[in-house]
């Protein structure tokens, strides 16, 4: 993702399509910078954005509070815990929660299989087309189904290396 930001700090408003509602989105990339850029962005166009570059701590955030997120995007590649587990996780906290992965390498259809992802996008990304795809997302009725609360008798961050 390229820095586009005027002068200003911002992308004028009107120039791309996607405006945020004030959804919450859990942004997990393990690059600092694609994180902190990602994460500027949404934010410039009204979403509400917690930003991680560890997929064990975004884990543990959606643990403590799976009803605040409507939507997560992941990176795939990522040291601790892949995005595809991340998604595998998440996916058992609160089944209906829409997921989007970015990865820089294509991927094997047998890895994302059964992920139920709403879209796999290829690094780098076209930020017009990410903000569309976002607001498509979060716009599909299946992602405002209310969330499901853990099974108190499991914990999603069992078998996690250092927990």
């Amino acid at each position: 993702m390229g820095d586009v930001r005027g002068e200003a700090g911002g992308i004028p408003a009107g120039e791309m399509s996607g405006q945020g509602l004030g959804e919450t989105i859990l942004f997990v990339d393990d690059e600092a910078y694609l994180a902190e850029v990602g994460k500027e962005m949404l934010e410039d166009y009204g979403y509400h954005v917690e930003s991680m570059t560890s997929s064990i701590d975004a884990l543990e955030a959606f643990v403590q509070s799976p009803d605040k997120f409507d939507l997560v995007i992941t990176d795939y590649t990522m040291p601790g815990m892949m995005g595809d587990l991340l998604a595998e996780k998440i996916r058992k906290i609160r089944p209906g929660i829409p997921i989007i992965m970015c990865t820089g390498i294509p991927l094997d259809p047998e890895i994302t299989k059964g992920l139920r992802l709403e879209q796999i996008l290829l690094k780098p990304l076209d930020m017009e087309g990410f903000l569309q795809l976002v607001r498509t997302v979060l716009d599909h009725p299946l992602s405002r189904q209310p969330g499901v609360p853990a099974d108190k008798g499991s914990n999603p961050l069992d078998g996690l290396p250092g927990l």
